[in-house]
């Protein structure tokens, strides 16, 4: 292992901004309502989106709309800001800006992105204050997402939060978490983001978060999909080398150094060591790097003073700004390649890797802004009690781990046929921007399919769901799709997207959360008993030899099968029943091997 400067973080000292208010606070019109409690409180919905409107009416600059309703009947708010007031992605884009979508509140307890945004892009617009941002970069703006959870409004949530005083909640109005929701959309509100995202395709997608768990002396950490495969690697390469360096070199300019989110080997000691996780697309920042756009998850910490997590932010989504604005057209360029690759032919030379471990012997050694601490024996608990000294910081010197191997990868088909009886599957993958085409005509095609043989179903729900991981044997077979049926041309830039939904052993494909139960697991009754095999059994032995070999072998090898005449019934049941029910344990998405077979399609 090797000491290495990463990311522009080590060696600096944690100079934080003074708290304290350069704004000009004179017009009360323009003070947010956290503003004026000094940091101690955030805005309910009603307050927010009054102040959103007061913007949008006081400067062209500002465009105050919605995308969508809540299940409770609230509009999701939505701030389009443009230098010349401009409302559409391709009018944004024919002036020649890049557009960043700001995202906050998906948890609805975590609000300091809301804050930070309203503050900035009142500083922009009203007080005219480093305007040349919106020079080459377009905002579009979720103040609040997660509307319903925000206003489940208490002290009680999230007690061991520095602030604010109140807040919502992390689940929906339906109890769900909209951060596990980017694949499987099951929340309206998730549905309408879907089509914000396909209309608008920002550049650049922050979603702004708090964290839970570890002490230590950053404001914010981060998440970039740049240590997997996830990222098509031209973006990647971009992403590593000039975004994230950047940002650390700038925020660290700004008093806040950044440390990318992670975990402890051994929880609460950094001196373990640094694993830091690869995020799919179940969440935010993969689901970007999915659809080849960059994604930054912000994980401000959540023991340090409200007041220091939205100025932190702030800085952020400047620092973001100018990069992009300076790096405008090699952005564009990365993306404009990884579109091109994810829809050609050569991205599927390779296998598709959807899961990965670190491999530990792959490190360097960094310096980490942590706390001082002892641990006691508890007179509450009477177990082990970690407590930091917050005037006693120190630098632990560590191992990160640097590497990744793949432990779960696909090799992606030509395309996919995806039978018609499957309309809330097919819907979705339109949410997605997958495109597709119905076939008109039933017809016989070679495919490569999956064969479900076996399941385990969760003990206890995740997100109304019980989470399958299912077992499948993989074959050619011919088969016959009937018309209405979709082809998926894997010859798009959402081919990555498109195998996270359909290949089921995908972290969190469509298979994992349980759209495919009823194949399976096939719950349809077989309506012969078992007793009457003593029939039918004869009658198969009579004609296929075959089988009468694979009996004979059975008893002989299995002298426990031979002597239990229920277990040689039921051999005979099952041969009969797969035979009647043979597509029950069929995967839906047929897999296309050869592109000319997909020729012959369209």
């Amino acid at each position: 292992m090797k000491k290495i400067l990463i990311s522009g973080m080590l060696g600096l000292s944690l100079a934080f901004p003074v708290l304290s208010q350069d704004r000009p606070l004179t017009n009360n019109r323009f003070v947010t309502d956290c503003e004026k409690s000094d940091f101690v409180k955030t805005p309910r919905y009603a307050e927010t989106l009054d102040f959103c409107r007061r913007l949008a009416e006081s400067s062209p600059m500002v465009h105050y709309t919605t995308f969508g309703t809540s299940p409770e009947g609230r509009e999701l708010p939505l701030l389009i800001v443009d230098k010349d007031g401009l409302r559409t992605p391709g009018e944004i884009r024919r002036k020649g800006r890049v557009i960043i979508l700001v995202e906050s509140c998906i948890h609805s307890g975590e609000p300091d992105g809301k804050d930070a945004t309203l503050i900035l892009l009142r500083d922009m617009v009203i007080h005219r204050k480093q305007l040349d941002l919106l020079d080459n970069v377009s905002f579009v703006f979720i103040p609040i997402f997660n509307v319903d959870g925000h206003e489940n409004f208490s002290a009680r949530n999230r007690i061991n939060q520095n602030g604010p005083e109140e807040l919502g909640t992390r689940a929906t109005a339906q109890l769900l978490n909209l951060n596990r929701d980017f694949l499987k959309a099951d929340a309206p509100e998730m549905r309408a983001w879907l089509k914000l995202y396909n209309q608008w395709m920002p550049e650049l997608f922050i979603d702004v978060h708090v964290t839970n768990g570890a002490d230590f002396q950053y404001v914010m950490t981060y998440s970039i999909e740049t240590r997997g495969t996830h990222l098509e690697e031209g973006l990647r390469q971009w992403t590593a080398n000039v975004y994230e360096r950047s940002l650390n070199e700038r925020m660290a300019a700004a008093g806040y150094p950044l440390f990318p989110y992670f975990s402890f080997r051994t929880y609460n000691a950094p001196e373990s060591g640094i694993l830091i996780d690869i995020f799919d697309p179940r969440y935010s920042q993969g689901y970007a790097a999915a659809r080849n756009r960059v994604g930054l998850l912000i994980e401000n910490h959540i023991y340090k003073p409200y007041k220091q997590r939205v100025l932190a932010t702030i800085e952020a989504i400047k620092a973001s700004a100018r990069i992009l604005s300076e790096h405008k057209e090699s952005l564009l360029g990365a993306i404009r390649h990884a579109d091109q690759v994810v829809g050609s032919p050569a991205f599927r030379t390779q296998p598709m890797n959807l899961a990965f471990q670190p491999v530990h012997k792959d490190s360097v050694w960094v310096d980490f802004l942590s706390w001082g601490r002892d641990t006691v024996k508890s007179d509450l608990s009477g177990g082990q009690w970690v407590r930091h000294d917050y005037k006693q910081p120190v630098t632990v010197h560590t191992p990160l781990i640097t590497s990744y191997e793949p432990t779960l990868s696909v090799r992606l088909p030509e395309a996919y046929i995806l039978m018609p009886q499957w309309g809330k599957v097919i819907e979705l993958l339109g949410l997605h921007g997958i495109r597709y085409t119905r076939l008109t005509e039933p017809r016989a095609i070679e495919v490569e399919t999956y064969r479900y043989t076996n399941a385990t179903f969760a003990t206890r729900q995740s997100e109304g769901r019980i989470p399958v991981k299912a077992e499948y044997t993989t074959q050619r077979e011919t088969l016959t799709y009937p018309a209405g049926s979709i082809l998926i041309d894997m010859n798009q830039p959402s081919a990555r997207v498109a195998a996270w939904l359909l290949e089921p052993s995908a972290p969190g494909s469509l298979t994992y959360w349980g759209f495919f139960n009823q194949i399976v697991q096939s719950a349809n009754e077989f309506w012969i008993s078992v007793p009457y095999m003593e029939v039918k059994g004869r009658e198969l032995l009579e004609r296929d030899p075959a089988l009468r070999k694979e009996f004979e072998d059975r008893k002989q090898a299995d002298p426990a099968f031979a002597a239990d005449p229920r277990a040689i019934l039921e051999f005979f049941y099952e041969k009969v029943r797969k035979t009647a029910h043979q597509n029950n344990e069929l995967h839906p998405a047929w897999r296309i091997m050869k592109r000319e077979q997909v020729r012959g399609l369209i």
